[in-house]
C-alpha cells in the first residue's frame, strides 16, 4: 500500500468519524450519502456545487473501499487526498452540502412564511369595507346587462329571419 493510500484512509477515517457523530449513524460517510440521496431536488438545485460535490465523495467512497477490501492496486492520486481534505474542512465549517441544504430548507420557509403573511396582509379586508361588493362597483353588472341585452336581441333577429322575417 502506498503512503497516498494510508493518507487517503487515514482522512477518510476523519471524516467518517464526523458523520457518524453528526448523524448519529453508524455508517458514517455511507449515511451522509443517504442523507444527500434523500434531499429534494428543489433544494439541491439551489446548491451550485451539489453534483460535483456529490460524485467526488461518492468517489472517495469507493475508492476507500477499493483501497481496503482489494488485493489489486487501485489508482489513487494527490488530488483525491486533497479533495478530501477539503471536505473534512467543509464539514467542520458547515460548509458542506447538507449544511446548506439545512439553510436552504430553513431560508426557503422563512421566506415562505414572509410571503403568507404578505398574503394574508394584502387579502385581509379593511374594517367596514362591504366585502361582497366588487372593487370596480356596478360597472361590471351594467356590462354584464349590456351583454346580455344585445345577444338577445341577436337571438330574436336570428329567430325573426328564419321564420320568413318580414313577409
Amino acid at each position: 500500500m502506498d503512503n497516498i493510500h494510508i493518507e487517503l484512509l487515514e482522512e477518510y477515517k476523519y471524516v467518517d468519524a464526523i458523520c457518524r457523530d453528526m448523524l448519529g449513524n453508524k455508517k458514517g460517510v455511507s449515511a451522509y450519502i443517504e442523507q444527500l440521496d434523500e434531499t429534494p431536488m428543489t433544494v439541491r438545485y439551489w446548491i451550485t456545487e451539489w453534483n460535483d460535490e456529490y460524485r467526488q465523495l461518492k468517489h472517495i467512497r469507493w475508492l476507500r473501499n477499493q483501497i481496503a477490501h482489494s488485493t489489486g492496486s487501485v489508482e489513487c492520486s494527490q488530488a483525491d487526498v486533497d479533495w478530501l481534505k477539503g471536505f473534512h474542512n467543509r464539514l467542520l465549517t458547515q460548509q458542506d452540502l447538507l449544511a446548506k441544504a439545512h439553510r436552504v430548507i430553513k431560508e426557503s420557509h422563512i421566506q415562505g412564511q414572509q410571503q403568507l403573511a404578505k398574503t394574508v396582509t394584502v387579502a385581509a379586508p379593511k374594517p367596514g369595507a362591504n366585502v361582497y361588493r366588487s372593487p370596480r362597483g356596478p360597472r361590471k353588472s351594467w356590462f354584464l346587462i349590456a351583454v346580455i341585452a344585445v345577444l338577445s336581441i341577436l337571438i330574436g333577429l336570428l329567430i325573426w329571419i328564419a321564420n320568413g322575417g318580414a313577409k
